[in-house]
């Protein structure tokens, strides 16, 4: 049995690989691994509030008790459903969300997204996904959804 799954294991190894070599890297692949990798590398800086490049325990409970903190609005030391969704950080989230989504569909550079745009970029999307044809398979769906609702890495705006 165990040699069954170490068969298994290198097999599955042996496919990971080989979608990794047969999928081409463009170079927005790589500007977006290079800006995760900084997003990553800020968030760690944030943390490491004496930047000797290690993250203690007692510097990730700081971060810990300041993120609590900006959730529990009223300061009775619980947060509940309300207060979490109404919290300055679901703002945030949900204002960059939308600058993300205005960013990708705005084509006029105008700060607003028109019914025109919205259609434009979502039919490119679908001709995308069905390679020029007038329907969309199941297989070519679901294909598209493992790399991401808005790309190969699932940035999605809504």
């Amino acid at each position: 049995m165990r040699n069954f799954f170490s068969t298994l294991l290198a097999a599955s190894a042996l496919c990971a690989v080989g979608a990794a070599v047969a999928a081409p890297v463009t170079d927005a692949d790589i500007a977006k691994s290079t800006q995760r990798a900084a997003a990553k590398q800020r968030f760690f800086d944030r943390i490491d509030t004496d930047h000797d490049g290690k993250i203690s325990r007692a510097e990730y409970q700081a971060w810990v008790d300041g993120r609590f903190d900006k959730l529990d609005a009223n300061h009775d030391g619980v947060v509940d459903a309300n207060e979490i969704a109404q919290s300055p950080m679901a703002a945030e989230r949900a204002q960059k969300r939308a600058e993300r989504f205005v960013e990708r569909y705005d084509t006029s550079g105008s700060g607003k997204v028109s019914k025109a745009d919205f259609e434009a970029k979502e039919m490119a999307r679908f001709d995308k996904l069905g390679d020029g044809a007038d329907t969309v398979t199941a297989e070519q769906f679901a294909a598209a959804h493992k790399r991401g609702p808005h790309g190969p890495h699932g940035a999605s705006a809504q």
